[in-house]
């Protein structure tokens, strides 16, 4: 259909839910407008600042009618940087709002209808503020010296953030305290347009258990003067390790290189979930909001029967795995990044789990090797990309009595399931809120093997 609409246009628009990244979403002449700071439903006089194949993007110009629920964002980064979406509404709203899009992205890209499973309500989170226990934070040069923060909103220009409400209070005060260190050594920010300067991240990492700091100085080169670097940090309090990591890969987008190395102090923080002890390396994947993942692993736990083995894909540190281990005579996880299966392997060892064993692999191609109906149970966390066709044909081609869903992005488990309603009943979807004022939606999707193939 032609677009209706020209940049630079203004039309009034009705906001009627919320997309995937937060923006308000409308129609104009039955167009799809997304709008951003826009919440329903609010009536908006919209700019277009961009066409897109069916759908235009529009800024607010003035409000003709605001949400009962709009509320002033607490943090005064609000706006400019993009960590957070959805400050500008009521809390419990917010989580109806992400109900309300995690159900209409299921029926419209799995093809389900309400009655076809049964979608669990949100609980408020333990804490909607300060739950990150991990921050990677790019820095910048400033006529003050080093300075923290964060990108903007849909671009890579940076917001300086000295402390972030939505972090451990204890990361923003142990970053601020490493810029100090850092500016006294003289070490600079990489600059990409002139490709000069070291320093492109640091890594702070805090246990919910123990509140053991791990930092990590992503740099573009490695210098010797960094050990005496490390070990001030090291005396930083509760600070237990710190690290480095090499990428000088100006093009690179992932925050760390291919390795590390410990400069000072251990090489893992412990963070412990129920009785289960994670020891993690920098690199290695864990959940940001441990308190959160406990309810969460908890709510995957009322669901698992007991049974002989289980296979955990995506297994990261071995989060889902460790945590069920004793449910199960044989565990096995599967991740393809090294440095997550050595951290798995570390945590088996350092609970005492000899039955649970874990492999560098690709899981597709783990399933073409061991069939998933081997295991009376899969539970799998995979990235916001979901699942790739060659996981999603193992499944189908020999699905487990249980498959155990977990997703950061409602589209791909949607699509995903889409596919894999062939061999599985869908039986409930449950959110969790891992990450207040976001847009993201965390959730935990049951799927049983069905005993007969739909025609």
């Amino acid at each position: 259909m032609e677009s209706q609409l020209e940049i630079g246009q203004e039309v009034l628009v009705t906001i009627k839910s919320i997309g995937i990244n937060g923006e308000g979403v409308g129609f104009y002449k039955r167009q799809v407008v997304f709008v951003t700071d826009a919440i329903p439903p609010e009536q908006v006089v919209v700019r277009v600042v961009d066409l897109k194949k069916g759908y235009a993007v529009g800024e607010p110009v003035r409000f003709k009618k605001h949400a009962y629920y709009r509320r002033r964002p607490f943090c005064r980064h609000y706006g400019t940087c993009g960590g957070c979406q959805l400050q500008h509404a009521d809390y419990e709203e917010q989580l109806r709002l992400k109900q309300e899009l995690l159900k209409q992205t299921i029926e419209r890209y799995a093809d389900l209808q309400p009655g076809d499973y049964r979608l669990h309500r949100y609980e408020p989170p333990l804490n909607p503020r300060a739950y990150r226990h991990k921050a990677q934070m790019p820095v910048e040069n400033t006529s003050d010296g080093l300075q923290t923060g964060l990108y903007a909103r849909g671009g890579k220009e940076f917001v300086p953030v000295a402390a972030c409400p939505v972090q451990h209070p204890r990361i923003n005060e142990t970053n601020q305290a490493v810029l100090e260190i850092l500016d006294r050594y003289r070490v600079y920010a990489f600059d990409p347009s002139r490709m000069r300067g070291m320093l492109r991240y640091i890594v702070t990492r805090i246990g919910s258990s123990r509140d053991e700091i791990q930092v990590t100085l992503v740099v573009t080169l490695f210098n010797k003067f960094l050990h005496k670097v490390a070990r001030e940090i090291l005396e930083l309090p509760n600070v237990v390790g710190v690290a480095v990591s090499k990428n000088h890969d100006a093009a690179n987008p992932n925050v760390f290189g291919e390795t590390y190395e410990v400069l000072a102090g251990r090489e893992v923080i412990d963070e412990r979930l129920g009785g289960v002890r994670y020891a993690l390396n920098p690199k290695a994947f864990f959940q940001l909001n441990p308190p959160e993942a406990k309810r969460m692993y908890d709510y995957v736990g009322s669901l698992l029967p007991r049974g002989e083995s289980l296979l955990d894909l995506h297994t990261g540190s071995g989060g889902m795995a460790l945590y069920f281990a004793d449910r199960f005579k044989q565990v096995v996880g599967i991740d393809s990044d090294p440095s997550s299966i050595s951290s798995a392997e570390a945590n088996a060892r350092a609970n005492g789990m000899e039955g649970a064993t874990f492999r560098v692999f690709d899981a597709g191609r783990y399933l073409k090797r061991t069939p998933g109906a081997s295991f009376d149970v899969v539970v799998m966390d995979p990235p916001r990309s979901g699942l790739d066709r060659e996981t999603i044909s193992g499944l189908l081609a020999s699905p487990p009595q249980t498959l155990i869903y977990v997703s950061c992005n409602p589209s791909t488990l949607a699509k995903d399931l889409g596919r894999l309603k062939k061999q599985f009943c869908i039986e409930s979807i449950k959110p969790f809120d891992m990450f207040p004022q976001t847009s993201q939606v965390e959730s935990v999707t049951h799927l049983s093997r069905r005993k007969e193939t739909p025609s």
